[in-house]
């Protein structure tokens, strides 16, 4: 016969062991395996400074790509982003979100620097030349079509720009770990950022 002593502290052992076992948390977007370095972002953030994606030492980063003209995607994945700041308070400082141009025609530091900051002046907006924009589509596995412009071939009036709406999640370390599609909610990406930031 087991004493209650026994039995009650071999119930404790027992719930510690399940405790042990219990898979660790796992994440809710497209996981990246293995990890990989993220591809170099070198350019111009919208306030005219140098930018380089691996000198954001021991932030979480969120990559994604879009255009200033863009009608209704790309603000709302910045909004969403700024949604995201609020949810984490405090540790929004330790988030990068940077969004990368891929319209560098149109899309001007003027430009971005009109459009970026309203969203949130902490948020990164960077304008590639057009060589290095074609070295980050390649090195993203991106795929981004130019439309015809309204008034036809050779003139500068309005054109879209089809491109992968996907977010690129990298840790801490500067690997990439984690993708999510433009769809994604911030519910859904919001347990992601924490385990990153949670290292």
């Amino acid at each position: 016969m087991v004493s209650g002593f026994a039995s009650r502290h071999g119930w404790v052992y027992l719930g510690l062991w399940l405790l042990g076992c219990q898979a660790a948390p796992s994440f809710h977007g497209q996981v990246i395996e293995p990890a990989v370095a993220a591809p170099e972002l070198a350019g111009t953030n919208w306030d005219g400074s140098a930018f380089k994606l691996s000198e954001l030492h021991g932030k979480v980063r969120i990559v994604f790509f879009g255009y200033t003209f863009c009608p209704d995607v790309c603000p709302f994945t910045l909004a969403k982003m700024k949604e995201i700041y609020a949810a984490l308070g405090a540790r929004a400082d330790d988030v990068a979100m940077v969004f990368v141009s891929v319209d560098p025609h149109r899309d001007t530091l003027e430009k971005l620097a009109s459009y970026v900051p309203s969203f949130d002046r902490r948020f990164f907006g960077l304008r590639l030349e057009f060589d290095e924009l074609d070295q980050v589509i390649e090195d993203f596995d991106l795929t981004v079509q130019y439309g015809q412009p309204k008034d036809g071939p050779g003139t500068d009036s309005f054109y879209y720009v089809d491109h992968t709406g996907t977010f690129f999640l990298i840790d801490r370390e500067g690997r990439l770990r984690v993708s999510f599609p433009p769809n994604a909610t911030v519910e859904r990406m919001l347990p992601d950022i924490e385990l990153l930031l949670a290292g």
